[in-house]
């Protein structure tokens, strides 16, 4: 059989509503020389039976079945399981727009790149559309794209709207199965840059990204304040072991107060990491980073602020 050039790469769990719509997608590229990995992560809801469908419709599906792992764990497993040259990710609620492969694989190509981002396209349940496109483009070295881009509240970069050589995804940028994150895209993205050259970032959309306002909410089990110590904590002893935390540092002091106020469902003034944030000089912070530093001395009234800015900024159709 013939190794294909791209392999999408798309992990399913219950998601049954949406995985034909995403599929027929992929189907639909103007870049032919694909195949479809399906990582099918438990689902309880048929997904995994529709994914079987279009398997035995197209014999460039393949169907992984699993027990339910998370998501990192089924993406780590479609592309362990992939045979093309160059990964696209792709989330089973999502879709790509008919030239997307090609717009990606043509950047990454021609200019001889290790991985490349195009942007989002997001789109409300209403059906309005809103372009998410980068602050920055071009080509960049890894240590740029840290920079600029993985360590930057506000960037778009996150697990998909790319393409990237397979042979970049170590199994040391998976997060262990037993290590519970609260959120893996800028985890694996750290990791990942110690393995990449140089990287393009560009605006052609390529990604429809599929949004619910109330799924938006920061309350949760996975947004509490332990496990975003614990996420940062990781992710500086990565930088610290490869030489670079000091150039990175105060971008990560950054995130970690966006992280902190934004994504944190209540706020535990004892934690020494809360006054470890307090403490950062704002030399260098933008004005909107400075203001919430400001605002965490007093939890609830930052909670207010969030929550309303949030409110207004979806039912205008905006990024927060």
């Amino acid at each position: 059989m013939k190794v294909p050039e791209v392999s999408v790469v798309i992990p399913v769990y219950n998601t049954a509503a949406t995985l034909a719509r995403c599929i027929d997608s992929v189907l639909a590229q103007t870049f032919a020389d694909l195949e479809i990995v399906l990582v099918d992560d438990g689902s309880t809801d048929g997904a995994g039976g529709i994914a079987d469908e279009y398997a035995a419709r197209h014999s460039n599906i393949l169907v992984i079945h699993q027990a339910n792992k998370g998501l990192a764990e089924a993406r780590h497993a479609g592309i362990h399981a992939a045979r093309g040259t160059y990964i696209v990710p792709l989330d089973s609620d999502d879709t790509l727009p008919p030239q997307a492969v090609e717009r990606l694989y043509r950047h990454l190509i021609d200019k001889g790149l290790d991985m490349v981002y195009g942007c989002y396209r997001r789109i409300s349940q209403d059906g309005r559309q809103q372009l998410l496109p980068h602050d920055h483009t071009g080509i960049m070295t890894a240590q740029e794209f840290l920079q600029k881009e993985v360590l930057t509240p506000g960037s778009h970069c996150g697990a998909c709207a790319n393409i990237s050589h397979r042979e970049l995804w170590h199994d040391d940028i998976f997060p262990p199965s037993d290590l519970r994150l609260p959120s893996e895209d800028v985890y694996m993205l750290v990791r990942l840059t110690q393995y990449i050259g140089r990287i393009g970032l560009y605006n052609d959309v390529v990604y429809d990204y599929y949004y619910n306002p109330s799924s938006l909410s920061i309350a949760g089990p996975l947004h509490r304040q332990e496990l975003w110590r614990e996420y940062f904590r990781l992710i500086r002893e990565n930088l610290r072991d490869r030489g670079v935390l000091e150039q990175h540092e105060p971008a990560l002091r950054g995130m970690e107060i966006d992280r902190l106020a934004f994504m944190c469902d209540t706020i535990d003034p004892t934690d020494p990491w809360y006054r470890q944030i307090l403490s950062y000089p704002t030399t260098g912070f933008r004005a909107k980073t400075r203001l919430l530093q400001l605002l965490l001395r007093w939890p609830r009234l930052l909670r207010w602020c969030v929550t309303t800015n949030r409110r207004l900024h979806y039912s205008m159709g905006k990024r927060p």
